[in-house]
């Protein structure tokens, strides 16, 4: 099972390819069903759609090829946080970290340690 770095502005997470492969597809059915795209977003569809499937740890989202400005950026977080809640487990936390590295929230880098791939669990007493 392969592992691929999503980054964004100098920042990223790790994440299981199984797991960033559903998380595309749901972002990508969400893109599927809007009446109208703008050429950016065609492109950006087609890149992840070539990185669907990729399971040898080199996937590539382009989020600093694409998301080059506020607007570009907000749409594809909006449809991020509209995506969340149809997923599960995993992927959940690859879309929550995927979020917060949209948001600017998450400042770990590729040397950053990978446990954070699993939610926290709740310690018990």
């Amino acid at each position: 099972m392969g592992t691929s770095f999503v980054k964004f502005k100098g920042f990223g997470y790790w994440s299981r390819d199984a797991a960033l492969d559903k998380w595309l597809v749901t972002l990508l059915e969400d893109m599927r069903s809007l009446q109208t795209l703008e050429p950016w977003q065609e492109a950006l569809m087609n890149h992840w759609r070539a990185q669907v499937g990729i399971d040898a740890g080199c996937m590539s989202l382009g989020l600093d090829e694409f998301l080059t400005d506020s607007n570009k950026e907000l749409f594809v977080l909006s449809l991020s946080k509209q995506a969340i809640s149809r997923t599960e487990s995993l992927v959940r936390r690859t879309g929550e970290l995927f979020i917060d590295l949209l948001e600017g929230k998450l400042r770990t880098n590729d040397a950053s340690p990978i446990d954070y791939l699993d939610p926290p669990r709740a310690k018990s007493s």
